[in-house]
């Protein structure tokens, strides 16, 4: 059975363990927020189930502990950034861009921060939340490690290089955060977490064969999402956000969980958009109103199927989890409770 554990609560146990790895607190606070983020909207592939890895790969060196990035043409009058995330935490990297972007957002009504040199940095939707508060309209992308044949190719390739987009509706968000690949590769790490089967739609193993095993799932590729258009789609965001940032691309990037003698050298692209270059933000939220109205007012096709926009089952599982606590599968429990015992970390359910 998992364990149930409140939510400000685990988010102070994972500040601590970051902070016992060695991360400034700042930088800790700003890791286990995107975990949090993660783990209250029920998904589970880049929540705490990620901290163990974490935690192993700053142990091993593997990323710069300074939380130092460097805005490479900060001084240049154009609506573009340029980062070197200097091979920090992806979640740190990512967060620290925010601000310059959505200040060149205002100041130019678009802007774009390209951020390389650094790695994974979880659930991009939570920089869309960042941005989309500051009235702007988010356009997010990063690369990840192969796990994708080229389409007709056999062997692993691009990763499941996730696309996010996020808007404000009626003091929320509306967010479409997605994996190029039919599901994002950390739930076949969740479900070998879990010993659980796999739905034989999700990925090949070594040989090309449909599995339902995690373990084989891992050794062979993923499926891209609708066919060809999803390899089209990870190959485009490989190249916008991989070698327009002058980091790794295709198989090159350095796997999270494999890849132990360097960094992943991940790119990122966030692009921001305000909205009052467009139109006043009350005229905004009018319309936006009137559009979700009119959609889930559509005849629907089953009564027992709710029409909901993207991001809404996310919104009710986090009031639910943020209510009830966030459950941690048995597996990961028992990996963080032996981090915080090595730190001499007291924690009780």
């Amino acid at each position: 059975m998992p364990k149930i554990i409140d939510a400000k609560k685990l988010k102070e146990l994972e500040v601590e363990i970051f902070k016992k790895t060695g991360f400034k607190e700042s930088d800790a606070k700003i890791i286990a927020e995107n975990l949090i983020y993660s783990d209250l909207r029920g998904i589970e592939s880049h929540g705490i189930s990620n901290l163990p890895i974490y935690v192993k790969r700053a142990k091993l060196g593997l990323y710069n502990l300074s939380g130092d990035i460097d805005i490479l043409n900060l001084d240049k009058d154009i609506p573009l950034l340029l980062i070197d995330g200097k091979n920090n935490m992806g979640q740190v990297a990512a967060y620290k861009a925010v601000e310059p972007l959505v200040n060149k957002a205002k100041k130019s009504g678009i802007a774009a921060a390209f951020i390389g040199n650094t790695n994974h940095c979880g659930s991009l939707g939570y920089y869309g939340n960042m941005i989309a508060n500051n009235d702007c309209i988010f356009i997010g992308m990063t690369n990840a490690p192969a796990s994708m044949a080229p389409w007709g190719g056999k062997v692993k390739f691009v990763g499941t290089n996730p696309l996010c987009i996020t808007i404000p509706y009626n003091g929320q968000v509306i967010n479409l955060d997605m994996a190029t690949s039919t599901v994002a590769k950390g739930k076949i790490y969740v479900a070998l977490s879990k010993g659980d089967k796999i739905p034989d739609n999700w990925a090949f193993d070594a040989n090309g064969k449909p599995t339902t095993d995690p373990q084989e799932a891992l050794k062979g590729t993923l499926y891209p999402l609708g066919g060809y258009k999803g390899f089209g789609l990870a190959m485009l965001i490989d190249i916008i956000s991989g070698l327009l940032t002058g980091s790794s691309w295709g198989p090159e990037v350095g796997s999270l969980h494999n890849t132990l003698d360097r960094g992943q050298d991940v790119g990122i692209v966030f692009i921001a958009i305000n909205i009052t270059d467009l139109m006043p933000i009350k005229e905004y939220n009018e319309k936006i109103n009137c559009y979700i109205e009119k959609m889930k007012s559509v005849p629907r096709s089953d009564d027992n199927v709710e029409i909901m926009f993207p991001g809404e089952p996310e919104l009710r599982k986090m009031e639910e989890r943020l209510k009830n606590g966030i459950p941690i599968n048995d597996k990961t429990y028992e990996e963080v409770i032996e981090l915080a015992k090595e730190y001499n970390i007291n924690f009780e359910v």
